[in-house]
């Protein structure tokens, strides 16, 4: 919604003062107060571009923590013909309250688990923190309950 309210703020920024000279100027007399309609019709853009910079503020990220089991790992390449081809490595889980995978970034700085480990990791979750492009597992943690 944030970013909605910047684009419309902008839109209207520059929409409403066109729409004044085009309309309005034309229209009165030089010397009528209406003659400075495009810079009034700033305001509303100027605060609707206020208002979604204010939504848009930097928010904290949330560490979140859930166990799983490890269904594979994949490597993926940052791709193109002109880049370095570098790489980096998914793993992909089936949460303990969830029937789907999946798919989490993980420092590279962590341990390797097996196929079919149950595992628990204190991640930033993608779902909670808009802001973030996609989650990311920061440590492995012990088992908060033994699976049967």
């Amino acid at each position: 919604m944030a970013t909605f309210l910047i684009v419309l703020g902008l839109m209207c920024i520059v929409g409403l003062p066109v729409y004044a000279i085009l309309y309005i100027i034309p229209k009165v007399k030089p010397d009528d107060w209406k003659a400075g309609a495009p810079f009034l019709l700033m305001l509303p853009g100027f605060l609707i571009f206020g208002y979604g910079l204010h939504l848009n503020s930097d928010q904290p990220i949330t560490v979140s923590t859930a166990c799983g089991t490890v269904q594979y790992y994949k490597k993926y390449s940052t791709g193109g013909r002109h880049s370095r081809h570098e790489s980096f490595e998914r793993i992909t889980l089936q949460l303990d309250d969830s029937q789907y995978f999946r798919h989490f970034r993980f420092v590279e700085s962590l341990a390797r688990k097996n196929k079919d480990d149950h595992i628990c990791f204190e991640f930033h979750d993608r779902q909670k923190n808009s802001q973030l492009s996609e989650s990311i597992i920061l440590k492995w943690i012990k088992p908060i309950s033994v699976r049967q």
